[in-house]
């Protein structure tokens, strides 16, 4: 049972791996285990740690567990569904502990997403295939943004940022850190559509 929980692991480092390469970015992996980390990613603004959480779901709760840790900006974790292929959550280590759950008993945190029409599922929406946050702050973040848009119109965007709330909590973001106007300006454009929608315009 082990050593096929040890492979299914495997697999999807691998998968991640491949995908963080294909989409362009330098990907180095520790030779060592180094508290959880899988491998780092180089980006123009500094290097970013991504842990890999892989399972092999037939359930419908899709469900990752984590070691407890302290979120850190620079700290992503990727989850990913062998039976999902072409799905990958990205998701930051402070958006995932926010809404894991705790299991004091193992020191680890458990993040439930359910299966593919619940709630739990649309929640983190945003963060389904969303590797160019990984890139936020940087010159290929923008052009990446504006190839988003102009290839498959507000629909990509949308599904990473489905409503108000999320928006505006990305444009905080995006204020704090001081990404591009440009950048910020997308983002609000988008949080006018979604008032429109919410008056009914």
């Amino acid at each position: 049972m082990e050593k096929a929980t040890q492979r299914t692991g495997k697999e999807g480092e691998l998968k991640v791996i491949g995908e963080l390469l294909r989409r362009g970015f330098d990907v180095y992996t520790p030779l060592i285990d180094i508290g959880g980390i899988d491998c780092i990613i180089k980006t123009d603004v500094g290097y970013k740690e991504i842990q890999i959480k892989t399972r092999e779901q037939f359930t419908t709760k899709l469900l990752f567990d984590v070691r407890d840790f302290q979120p850190k900006d620079i700290f992503f974790i990727i989850c990913y569904n062998i039976n999902e292929p072409d799905t990958f959550w990205v998701i930051p280590s402070k958006v995932f502990k926010e809404n894991a759950y705790s299991l004091k008993k193992y020191g680890k945190l458990r993040l439930v997403l359910g299966d593919e029409d619940s709630k739990m599922r649309q929640k983190p929406h945003q963060f389904r295939n969303n590797f160019f946050q990984l890139r936020e702050g940087t010159k290929e973040s923008a052009q990446e943004l504006r190839k988003v848009v102009k290839v498959s119109g507000w629909q990509k965007l949308k599904e990473m940022y489905p409503n108000v709330d999320a928006v505006e909590q990305k444009i905080r973001e995006a204020k704090e850190k001081g990404y591009s106007k440009g950048y910020i300006k997308v983002l609000e454009n988008l949080r006018r559509y979604w008032k429109k929608r919410q008056k009914g315009v």
